[in-house]
């Protein structure tokens, strides 16, 4: 039957969805295939617009033995699968001569820890740095300013200003026109020629204001240029600060130091020497190191960081416990069963990070246009100059062009997507979902139907015996259920658990049984005592050669108030037939109601007999159910759903779920799955609570307008002001952007799509 289910998410093993889009592709398959390919993950330091995560993956794509590079800006990391022929210091060379840096080891493998937090510390150093920046810069500002009004001569404003120019703002003038000489233009070339030109115009205004303009208010300009962008990137790594909260609260759960017991002696240790199969102790209110099983001792753990649950869960010898989670009053001994990057907790925290750095669909046209930007910004800056100069106006066409320079922000086309799915798949794991991957969350908003696997997905997963109708003039009740429950004790399938279960409470004594094996699907057989018994679903039974009267006789008592019916066969002939009851999950019918309220089309298709089956359709309200599948029949279903327009969505739990999930346009996997429908899911639930499904869409939802929202601003911000910037709608819009408006609209064009972002964090989704 089904295979072995855990008590709660591993999502272990999961691998890389669909290509992203917008990755670069560029080894051979048999590159692809060969053990020795590995999928890492480096900070990138040197980044600060979104061209610039353009040109980290040209020089990656250079490099001998890197494919499928993804670079993302909002989180300055790059991702690509690498052979083991990279040099790491060609690399490093390659990408310092481009302007970024690569910390040296990365291509060893860091732990996800070490990697969230070099990124963390590159985010701050250029956060305090800027911050420092555009504080030198404001005295200096305001003296330009008001040097008029201390009497100075006219023109020394000019000198406050270059020192705001070329000092507070040194590093990012130098940068842009180190990267303008090497024909790579970026953000800061557009914010150097700006500040740079209004400055030097400003000089010239001493000279030959007639022709130039006059100086003090080029000089005004180049002061407040660098000083709002240095501001304005101040803020926005503030903001950009907070998008990962999800992702460090989640690292630091996990202690870094474990107590293990080694001859009755505790001894504390670092974290990474701890090793499977060891004792570790837990004294009351200590957080929890390791994934293990309770070997000595009782407690209540709190376990709401890892499934959103807040009613702690209490547990005894043999239970299950997991990294991270907060021990209550009682002393634990755990036999370690998983360790830091092999915990649950680490498991997540790696899906985490590879969701908050993937790309969605809806930003390849941001990224295509992001790449290009700048140049596109620097012709249209100088074919406006050489506009107004062949116009007779000088004056403006230093204006102009100064105005064209800085009010471009490719920031805003590189952060309208990244920043909405960092932020969103933090709120998703502290909701107790986790996302996959960004495609996954953007499919899920566009799904219009939803199909259900039926046991362990809507209903409890813990059936019992509800009637046991043995052939007449065959063995007694206890008899048959005696010997299903000696086949069924080596699985740990929901019906078979039931059928020990049941026997175990009449007190019958189970004989042994050997040669199991289990038939995905159909059902499972062992010998016991000699006999050979088999055990399991109509059309299995059906499948060896029974009659079909018979088995339908069979199915139709046991079958009665909704029960699933399990065949039981002994030496090739049908002996009975056991009516097993699996009640619906707690509040899945308000989950369900949920889902239909906004136009969602809701379908139960499991392998379990039709009659229970529709019974269970009928108590949820679901429209269209249909029993007996088997897993290439789910599929069947699946692609003639997908066939007729319809995006699905696919719920389940089990090991014959894992083609529907893999083959769903998303799948969903439920907390106390199988690993392997696990790895086959785009989302899972973190806990084995269909509730937590209208929540999951409502994210989906939530980010979608989010992420349309963004874009919508990034591209019409860009779209609509540059052509004003020009200048040349004068005559049909009487509206002027100085130099100085078009600095600070700016630095605040990518702070507001960051901000919306984070909203996300707040957002309602109950």
């Amino acid at each position: 039957m089904l295979g072995s289910k855990g008590q709660w998410f591993y999502p272990t093993a999961w691998s890389t969805a669909k290509d992203s889009p917008g990755t670069i592709d560029r080894a051979p398959p048999e590159l692809m295939n060969t053990p020795t390919t590995r999928r890492i993950e480096v900070p990138i330091s040197g980044m600060r617009c979104a061209s610039c995560a353009s040109k980290v993956a040209a020089v990656l794509e250079r490099q001998p033995g890197i494919a499928r590079a993804t670079v993302q800006f909002a989180s300055g990391t790059a991702r690509f699968e690498a052979g083991s022929e990279v040099d790491e210091a060609a690399l490093a060379r390659d990408l310092a001569a481009a302007g970024f840096g690569l910390p040296e080891g990365s291509l060893d493998g860091r732990g996800l820890a070490e990697s969230v937090a070099v990124s963390e510390e590159e985010a701050l150093r250029e956060r305090r740095d800027a911050g420092r920046r555009a504080l030198l810069a404001l005295p200096f500002s305001i003296l330009a300013f008001f040097s008029h009004s201390l009497g100075l001569p006219h023109g020394s404003e000019l000198i406050p200003a270059g020192i705001v120019v070329f000092v507070a703002a040194g590093p990012m003038l130098w940068r842009g026109f180190r990267n303008l000489a090497r024909r790579a233009p970026d953000m800061d070339s557009l914010v150097g020629l700006g500040s740079a030109t209004a400055w030097f115009a400003g000089l010239a205004g001493l000279l030959a204001p007639r022709w130039v303009g006059d100086a003090a208010s080029h000089a005004h300009a180049a002061v407040l240029i660098p000083l709002f962008v240095l501001f304005g990137r101040w803020l926005e790594a503030r903001a950009r600060h907070g998008t990962g909260d999800a992702l460090r609260s989640l690292l630091s759960l996990t202690p870094a130091t474990a107590r293990v017991l080694r001859l009755g002696e505790e001894r504390e240790v670092p974290l990474a020497e701890v090793r499977p199969g060891q004792l570790v102790r837990v004294r009351p209110g200590e957080r929890i190191p390791v994934d293990g099983q309770v070997f000595e001792g009782g407690s209540a753990v709190d376990e709401a960081h890892l499934t959103g649950e807040s009613i702690p869960r209490e547990v005894a010898a043999g239970d299950l416990v997991h990294a991270g989670a907060l021990n209550g009053s009682g002393s634990l001994a755990l036999k370690a069963t998983g360790i830091g990057a092999d915990s649950a907790l680490g498991r997540i925290g790696r899906a985490l990070r590879e969701a908050q750095g993937s790309t969605p669909p809806a930003q390849r046209l941001a990224d295509r246009v992001a790449g290009i930007f700048v140049p596109v910004v620097l012709v249209i800056a100088a074919a406006t100059a050489a506009g107004w100069l062949l116009a007779g106006d000088s004056v403006a066409a230093i204006s102009h062009a100064v105005t064209v320079l800085v009010i471009a922000c490719p920031c805003a086309l590189g952060l309208a997507t990244p920043t909405a799915i960092v932020v969103a798949a933090g709120r998703g794991a502290r909701e107790g979902v986790l996302v996959r991957d960004a495609a996954a969350l953007e499919t899920l908003a566009q799904v219009d139907v939803v199909a259900f696997d039926k046991t362990g997905t809507l209903t409890a997963g813990r059936p019992t015996v509800r009637r046991i109708e043995p052939i007449a003039g065959g063995s007694t009740e206890d008899e048959l259920l005696a010997l299903a429950a000696a086949v069924e004790v080596h699985s740990e399938q929901p019906l078979g658990r039931g059928i020990v279960e049941a026997a175990r409470e009449r007190g019958l004594q189970v004989a042994p049984s050997a040669n199991f094996q289990a038939e995905t699907g159909t059902g499972a057989r062992a010998d016991v005592d000699g006999v050979a018994v088999w055990i399991g679903s109509p059309r299995g039974a059906a499948a060896r050669g029974h009659a079909v009267e018979g088995v339908d006789a069979l199915v139709t008592r046991a079958a009665q108030g909704g029960n699933s019916p399990v065949l039981v066969e002994r030496d090739g002939k049908l002996t009975g037939s056991l009516g097993l009851f699996d009640p619906a999950r707690e509040g899945v019918r308000h989950a369900l109601d949920d889902l239909v309220a906004p136009g969602l089309h809701l379908r139960l298709w499991s392998g379990d007999a039709q009659e229970a089956v529709r019974a269970l359709a009928a108590e949820l309200g679901i429209e269209q159910s249909e029993g007996r599948l088997r897993p290439e029949e789910k599929l069947e279903r699946l692609h003639a759903a997908q066939a007729q327009g319809h995006v699905v969505a696919m719920v389940g739990d089990g090991v014959n779920d894992a083609p529907a999930l893999a083959a769903a346009d998303v799948g969903i996997a439920m907390g106390g799955g199988a690993d392997v429908a696990l790895e086959a899911a785009g989302c899972a639930l973190l806990r084995d609570d269909p509730r937590l499904l209208p929540r999951l869409f409502r994210l989906a939802w939530r980010t979608r307008t989010t992420i349309r929202v963004n874009l919508a601003w990034a591209f019409g911000y860009n779209l609509f002001l540059l052509p004003i910037a020009t200048g040349a709608l004068e005559g049909v819009l009487p509206l002027r952007i100085p130099p100085t408006v078009a600095a600070g609209i700016m630095a605040l064009s990518s702070v507001l799509v960051v901000t919306n972002s984070l909203r996300l964090r707040w957002a309602k989704l109950d």
